[in-house]
């Protein structure tokens, strides 16, 4: 039987980060992920701010960043274009995951992958083997959940997110050189926007919208690749798919007695814009060095004094506005970052 400090739950950024910041104060740490690898597939736009990089320089190298921006272009269906500085990176997530992931194993963190997470039962925490369905224990004093927006831990452990926007993503060729992160605002992707977040010659096109609106995920992908191929921004040739969820709810209870939740598992994703690596990052700093110093309750504290207002806010805006997908012109300046300017409470 083994036996461990911490068990981390996804080798996400959420969860290497955690692992790292773990390993590093000395603590015994597993993380088990049902991926084969670290970092792929890749199941996000893959933007990150500027800031990220200035806290977390060791995370990135030159080869997890696929191109540099400056700024976020916004075109409204009225015909407006707002822009809004945002200078970061577009990632090559596959790489930037991997590479945090080995910076924890070089600190001494264990990973299993190819493992699924079953359950508690007292120090005990049950996993599976995926492809063998051998299930087996090993024992640890914290857990840790960092495995995304339908989180098994959060699940079986307490309240869970239950409102998710849901996305569709292509990658495709570029006609011409894109500098700035593009987004669209469009009736046909509702509760959400369309997005061009360019890497080099190629850029990640994808939609995310509300589920609860009677439009299908990838017909409404379907029909921004044709206003994007109208245009003569991109190619028909499609490299690569993914999807996925987005949690579109805020913050849940983060500590749950041994167990704290990082990243989408605990809602720290934006519910309006979606973005998520880098709260995911912080927030598994934050957990780590808690469960370090022996005071979880500082976890708490902290991702409520960071992140817990403006997540709230949001999700309740996106209730009050996104959900009501009749008047564009309404709703857009009430509810994205970039119109906030323009945003009075009504």
């Amino acid at each position: 039987m083994r036996k461990y400090d911490v068990l981390v739950v996804g080798g996400g950024p959420a969860g290497s980060s955690c692992a790292y910041t773990l390993a590093k104060s000395g603590l015994k740490v597993l993380v088990v992920d049902f991926k084969r690898k670290i970092g792929t597939p890749v199941q996000c736009a893959e933007f990150v701010p500027v800031q990220l990089f200035n806290s977390f320089p060791e995370f990135f190298t030159p080869e997890s960043i696929s191109q540099e921006v400056d700024n976020m272009l916004h075109f409204t269906p009225w015909g407006e274009t707002v822009l809004m500085n945002s200078k970061g990176f577009v990632l090559n997530r596959e790489v930037f995951d991997y590479h945090i992931s080995q910076l924890a194993r070089e600190e001494g963190a264990e990973y299993l992958l190819g493992t699924l997470f079953v359950g508690m039962e007292g120090p005990k925490v049950w996993l599976e083997r995926i492809h063998t369905r051998e299930r087996f224990f090993v024992e640890a004093n914290v857990v840790v959940g960092a495995d995304g927006p339908r989180s098994r831990v959060a699940k079986q452990t307490g309240k869970h997110t239950k409102d998710f926007l849901t996305t569709a993503q292509v990658r495709v060729p570029l006609n011409t050189k894109v500098k700035d992160l593009l987004i669209y605002f469009r009736e046909y992707i509702p509760g959400g926007y369309g997005w061009v977040f360019p890497k080099g010659e190629s850029a990640n096109v994808g939609v995310g919208i509300d589920p609860a609106y009677n439009m299908n995920v990838m017909e409404s992908l379907k029909i921004f690749l044709s206003e994007l191929l109208k245009e003569g921004l991109t190619g028909e040739k499609v490299l690569s798919r993914t999807g996925g969820w987005i949690p579109a709810e805020g913050l849940l209870d983060v500590i749950r007695n041994r167990v704290l939740l990082v990243g989408d598992a605990g809602g720290f994703c934006h519910p309006i814009t979606g973005g998520g690596i880098a709260n995911a990052i912080i927030s598994g700093t934050m957990a780590g060095k808690a469960i370090a110093s022996g005071k979880l309750s500082d976890y708490e504290e902290e991702a409520w004094e960071v992140f817990g207002t403006t997540l709230e806010r949001a999700a309740k805006k996106r209730k009050k506005y996104m959900k009501r997908w009749d008047n564009l012109s309404y709703i857009i300046p009430r509810t994205w970052i970039a119109f906030e300017e323009y945003w009075r409470e009504d």
